[in-house]
Formats: structure tokens, sequence, C-alpha cells
């Protein structure tokens, strides 16, 4: 942690804050991924009655620094919600950061989400893995629509569509409920759909539609498509097949 401050506190380097609530831990990552990640422990897991103790957030709580790994260091607390909370904060404020980067939530942490709501309204990129009910999807598509926000465990044929006008970037990793009039209406940046298939004249169309300005702020677009027949779905647009690999930024 001294490493970090020393370098990179009141500089332009620009630091990442993840939280990651399945492991209760926060790291702060540099432009290199270099990390110092905090762990939020249940009290009861602290092994010893004698360690250091450090103020943070305005708690005083013990601190163990003996991991093997000198970027991880452990936390213990009552409240491992108010720890994790605390520890965001004091490391936001330490370094000069004025957001979260990403979040990981669980299902036991997804509290943080009011939180960082509150602090920065919806620009943040949020991680789920964990499966979810369809009251719980409309309930988290609806009230944290953060901007970039990557899911595994919608439900099977969860109806998408109406959210691709308020989300900026989404990435799915289940099959859900979209129809092509869905696609065609949508305001996303980013969409990635990997269980669901399209058919190649639904392709088509949508090339069609993004060709002529259709999507104004569509950058990436990742679907599988059935039967796809490349002369017939490109031959009448204007285009480049790639045959390496490129940056873009």
């Amino acid at each position: 942690m001294y490493h970090l401050v020393k370098n990179f506190r009141d500089k332009s380097v620009k630091l990442r804050i993840n939280i990651y609530g399945r492991d209760s831990s926060v790291r702060i990552v540099t432009p290199n991924n270099y990390y110092h990640e905090v762990y939020v422990m249940s009290k009861e897991k602290e092994k010893s009655g004698n360690l250091e103790r450090v103020n943070i957030n305005g708690h005083l709580v013990p601190i163990d620094r003996s991991r093997k790994h000198h970027h991880v260091c452990e936390t213990y607390w009552d409240d491992k919600m108010k720890g994790l909370q605390s520890v965001m904060e004091y490391i936001l404020d330490l370094f000069g950061i004025k957001k979260v980067t990403t979040i990981i939530v669980s299902p036991d942490t997804m509290r943080l989400l009011d939180v960082l709501k509150e602090r920065q309204g919806n620009d943040y990129e949020l991680y789920l893995s964990h499966r979810l009910s369809e009251n719980e999807s409309h309930f988290l598509l609806e009230n944290y629509p953060a901007k970039v926000i990557r899911i595994a465990g919608l439900p099977h044929n969860f109806p998408i569509g109406k959210y691709l006008q308020t989300i900026d970037s989404l990435f799915v990793g289940s099959k859900v409920s979209i129809t092509l009039d869905d696609l065609l209406n949508m305001n996303c940046v980013d969409l990635l759909l990997s269980k669901n298939c399209f058919t190649g004249t639904e392709i088509k169309r949508l090339l069609q539609h993004w060709a002529i300005g259709g999507f104004k702020r569509l950058k990436f677009l990742r679907i599988c498509v059935e039967d796809l027949n490349m002369e017939d779905v490109f031959g009448e647009l204007t285009h480049t097949r790639m045959t390496e690999k490129r940056t873009y930024k």
C-alpha cells in the first residue's frame, strides 16, 4: 500500500478501484496491473488478539499484514458489509479517486449498489455471475442500470428487450428472450448475446440498418448466426473483411 500511495497519490496516473463481493475485498489496480488488495474478514476469523489496529474511515479495526504476498492484507470487522463500504471509501479518499471502476456483487453484497448509486450514479461496471430470479433481474436492471453490465445469471428466456434503451454496454451469458425489433430499436454502445442465435436474413437486416446510420451509438455487436451465407449477407454492403487482429481506440 505504501508503494502505491508514494508513487500514485495526487498524480495524473489513473488507478482503478475494483470491489469483489464474493471475496469481500477491495483492490487498487495500477495501469500496469500492479495491485494491492484489502480483504474484509469476519471478526470471528481473527487468529490473534495482538494484531495492529488501524483507523479506517473512523473505525479502529485489526489488520494482518503477514500474508505471503506483500500486496495483500486482511482487516477484521463485526459487520462485513460495513467493512467493505468503509474500506472502499477510505481507499477512494486516500488516493483521491472519485469513482469505483468495477463491482462484482454476490447475493449478500447487493446492498453496495445503493452506496454506488448515491455516490456516482450509474458510472461503473457491474458484474453478476450468480443466478437471479425474474423479479430480481427486473429489479436490478431497472434500479441499477450501470453503464456496463456483464451478467451470466439471467433466467432462461428473460425479456431483455426494453433494457437495451437504458444500458450503454450489455454482455449476457444466458439465453434471453429478444426479437429482431428489439435489436433494431436498441440504443446500446456495446452488445454481446452469447446464447441467442439469429438467422442470416435477420443479421442482414441488422447490418443494413447499421450501415444507413440506424444505430447511432453502436460500436460493437456480437451475436450468433445460424446458416450464415457471407456472400448474401455482405454482398450489398460496403465492408472490409478482417484478416488480422486490430486494436481500436
